[in-house]
């Protein structure tokens, strides 16, 4: 009791962390949807905090294609993400439609809705047998989710803004216990690129993600990658105050990549854990549309 009384303010952020965001867009701005020029099938892998008990791990499939006739573009995001006894899914369903501001510029308007099934069981949590409290709770909640996203973008830059969660929904069911801690909080998320050709075999792209929420302090991942041959991505993320990330791509063919990343913890939890790993494999299908969209390359 004297602890508890002692305790300091915590607080975390609820949405999934990609520390190869600039390759699953789709994922926090259904903006993006369409906006490459063949249909994407994106998998992705994430196991944060390696060696450390309960630690976060993430499992996500993406798909989006662009529909040319009609200036759109649809996807589709399932999201598996687990930390502790609390497993969260998501499945969602993206919507865009493209304007053209001028001959190189294209500003997309994103939609998404669907489902999150929020999970938990703390039978998993090893107490022994001693607490009865522990025994058999199991609390399971479907909430719907909606988001809007912004996303223009030309062939060497691109900037966005997002709310991939925009109904804030209340889980307790017990407002006067748990107050708003028991909420699943609004994301803002902001984000930019811009590609340099540093000559014809060699390309360098800065990039940004900004995540807001109300109760924890904003994360901003800062990366910059260069670009060998059209072939291979090297580079390094700055988890501002938390993290430092190695990235490394290679394009197999005009339509298979294959991704791994490695995040090294520089925060007081390097202590506790091993660091994390995040792979990732994208492919185009090159060829399935007619009538190819003019879409940035790089992103």
């Amino acid at each position: 009791m004297l602890l508890l009384l002692c305790s300091g303010k915590v607080s975390a952020q609820q949405e999934p962390l990609y520390t190869q965001y600039m390759f699953n867009t789709v994922s926090v701005n259904p903006a993006y949807a369409g906006t490459r020029n063949a249909m994407n099938l994106l998998l992705l892998s994430r196991m944060q905090w390696t060696g450390m008990a309960g630690a976060p791990r993430t499992y996500d499939f993406t798909m989006h294609t662009p529909l040319n006739n009609y200036k759109m573009g649809l996807g589709l995001s399932v999201v598996s993400d687990s930390h502790g006894p609390v497993n969260n899914y998501y499945v969602n369903v993206n919507y865009a439609y493209r304007v053209s501001l001028s001959e190189s510029l294209t500003l997309s308007m994103g939609i998404k809705g669907g489902i999150y099934n929020y999970y938990v069981n703390l039978s998993d949590i090893n107490v022994g047998d001693s607490d009865v409290a522990f025994m058999d709770n199991v609390e399971q909640r479907f909430q719907p989710n909606a988001g809007l996203g912004l996303y223009m973008y030309s062939d060497k830059f691109y900037v966005g803004a997002s709310v991939p969660k925009l109904i804030q929904t209340e889980l307790s069911g017990d407002q006067s216990s748990y107050g708003s801690t028991s909420d699943l909080k609004q994301h803002f998320f902001l984000m930019g690129g811009y590609v340099f050709d540093l000559n014809k075999d060699l390309k360098f792209k800065p990039s940004l993600i900004t995540k807001v929420v109300n109760g924890a302090p904003p994360s901003t991942d800062l990366t910059g990658q260069f670009l060998i041959k059209d072939t291979y991505w090297l580079g390094a993320t700055y988890r501002i105050g938390d993290a430092v990330a190695f990235i490394g791509n290679i394009r197999l063919n005009k339509q298979l990549m294959v991704g791994y990343s490695y995040d090294f913890t520089v925060s007081a939890l390097n202590n506790y854990n091993n660091g994390s790993h995040e792979i990732i494999v994208s492919y185009d299908f090159d060829g399935f549309l007619k009538n190819k969209v003019k879409s940035p390359r790089y992103f």
